[in-house]
């Protein structure tokens, strides 16, 4: 399953994306094996916020509006008001001044008669406003700005000309607006929101943007209004482009970390291969085992295809054949052609637990959670003594935050059967949410015990310790697992994050992800952890490749629209730093 089904049940906000972008670093978009095994998502050694980004507030100030700078949510339901100032009134309710003052007028007037004039002019511009007479707004706003221009007065005119569903007049006069005050948050809200309008969603995200960082990411209304900014335009690009993408197997380190997740595909294998093989079909099964069991992905594909090819299997392996093609379709990313196989599995074997398990993954894919559920309960009902439903159902525990019932799952399964590495590595991970500190560490003591061979203890166990901040015993973990595991690029990414929080030694960090991006090319969470790494560096286009790179490698819609999430926010920021540069200065300085 991919990270972005982990997701979509807590996604990320939009905060997080960002606000790590500028103070920090975290890990991208991967896969769901591999994310939900995590004991939790990064945090650096201060305040952490939802989704374990970083996000530190800085002591500076953004510069003070001129006027109506009180931030209204940025909501596409109506246009924020103007605030409504009693208008100067004279004899019999007229106004003091000229009703239309036209422009050959205003060079005989003194400065100071223009500037009480366009005072007069605004506050009745905002009386006509709040009447919803729109027009008549529009004169007066005009008549303020032909006698003094301010900021305020374009900014008011604009929002005359969106409730007018004129948002092409509406962004001329924000950006005339924002001409003569680029902090003006008013005017860059009104124009953000006639972007949105018209559809124009990068233009759109970059002002909300730039609102979220003057405002220090303390106003929650317009964080909402980027986050919906942002994810219908990642959605939008993702399904454009997933029309031309090419399904392909993912990284090794995901293909291994989904079957070595199943007794079935692990050490179960051998069991398949040893079997009487009665058809041409059969044989072909077996040389697709075995060469799961050799870690040759591609040619386990092949061979679990070509054996449904042949048209010759026997009863026992036709449902294993339909569950490994279909298992590699899940892989390259083609869900519903995975369903339909799984269903296929199903109808030569009912009651095999495997393909349920394999069915609730799908489920998960799609966010219907409860349907996953239904069907791990249904393959207990079938099996209540197989210690794969309990481990892959506390996965699901973890993710929807029961981490009570997670722990109990990881106990059940490794009662059940106590050499499967990983219901050890989960059970410590579980229990170190709950905030069982003492108790994850006896469990992963235990497990370094009785699997002396396993690199994947010591590499979870590092994020345990980088969590707490014991740095020297974490990179001792990282290190013994990479001297383990050398290809597998996740102990290299873990140094990565360990060395900016630990030494704030960007460097390094980008120098260890690197590694994991040469062990593993097609790490999608390897890509996308080095673009916040150059992202903190200031290195923005180097950043931006980065993330296109983790955006081709995505296998599913949702997975690739994350990723395009990621890049997105990351484009936004670098607009905010090319036309904001002090303000981002400060920000910084201030983390």
């Amino acid at each position: 399953m991919s990270a972005e089904a982990a997701k979509r049940l807590n996604p990320p906000p939009w905060k997080t994306i960002v606000a790590i972008t500028i103070a920090g670093v975290v890990v991208g978009a991967g896969a769901w094996y591999l994310l939900s095994q995590r004991p939790s998502e990064k945090k650096a050694p201060k305040k952490p916020t939802a989704g374990g980004a970083t996000k530190r507030k800085s002591k500076t100030k953004a510069a003070k509006p001129t006027e109506l700078r009180d931030s209204q949510a940025p909501s596409l339901d109506d246009v924020e008001p103007i605030a409504v100032n009693d208008a100067p009134v004279g004899v019999n309710g007229e106004t003091p001044y000229p009703a239309n003052l036209f422009p050959d007028n205003v060079e005989a007037l003194g400065a100071d008669e223009r500037a009480e004039l366009a005072k007069g002019a605004k506050a009745l511009g905002n009386k006509f406003f709040a009447e919803k007479k729109y027009n008549e707004a529009v004169d007066l706003y005009t008549q303020a700005i032909l006698l003094k221009p301010d900021a305020i007065f374009y900014s008011n005119r604009a929002a005359c000309y969106a409730n007018m569903s004129n948002y092409d007049k509406a962004i001329e006069d924000c950006t005339e607006s924002l001409k003569m005050d680029p902090h003006y948050v008013k005017a860059l809200n009104r124009r953000g929101q006639a972007y949105e309008r018209k559809g124009q969603l990068t233009d759109a995200l970059n002002d909300y943007t730039v609102m979220c960082v003057l405002e220090e990411f303390n106003n929650e209304t317009v964080l909402a209004a980027t986050d919906r900014v942002l994810k219908t335009l990642a959605q939008a690009k993702a399904a454009e482009l997933i029309k031309t993408k090419h399904p392909r197997l993912p990284s090794d380190t995901f293909v291994a970390a989904f079957m070595d997740s199943f007794r079935l595909t692990s050490k179960g294998a051998h069991a398949v291969v040893a079997a009487k093989a009665e058809k041409e079909g059969d044989k072909l099964v077996q040389e697709a085992f075995q060469a799961i069991i050799e870690r040759k992905w591609s040619d386990a594909q092949t061979a679990a295809a070509a054996s449904l090819d042949s048209g010759e299997l026997s009863s026992y392996f036709e449902p294993l054949a339909f569950n490994l093609r279909a298992t590699f379709a899940f892989l390259r990313g083609e869900v519903e052609f995975a369903f339909a196989d799984l269903e296929k599995s199903l109808e030569s074997d009912p009651k095999n637990v495997n393909t349920i398990i394999k069915r609730a993954s799908i489920f998960m894919e799609r966010a219907e959670v409860e349907q996953a559920i239904t069907e791990y309960n249904r393959a207990i009902e079938i099996n209540p003594t197989d210690p794969d439903v309990y481990y892959h159902r506390g996965q699901i525990r973890v993710l929807t935050g029961d981490n009570t019932g997670a722990v109990e799952d990881y106990q059940k399964s490794i009662s059940l059967d106590d050499n499967f590495v990983y219901a050890h590595i989960q059970l410590g991970v579980a229990q170190y949410k709950l905030g069982d500190v003492a108790g994850a560490v006896n469990t992963f003591t235990e497990a370094t015990r009785k699997f002396k061979n396993s690199g994947e203890v010591y590499n979870y166990h590092g994020e345990i310790l980088l969590d707490t901040q014991q740095f020297d015993e974490a990179v001792k973990n990282f290190d013994k697992a990479i001297s383990m595991m050398p290809q597998s690029p996740l102990p290299y990414i873990n140094k990565s994050i360990l060395y900016l929080q630990w030494r704030q030694d960007a460097a390094t960090a980008e120098a260890e992800c690197r590694k994991a991006i040469k062990v593993d090319p097609l790490c999608d969470i390897a890509f996308a952890q080095l673009a916040q790494l150059l992202l903190h560096q200031g290195k923005f286009e180097e950043s931006l490749q980065a993330y296109d790179a983790a955006s081709t490698l995505a296998r599913t819609e949702p997975e690739l629209a994350n990723a395009i999430a990621l890049r997105e926010a990351a484009a936004a920021q670098l607009y905010v730093a090319q036309h904001y540069p002090a303000v981002i200065a400060k920000l910084r300085g201030g983390m």
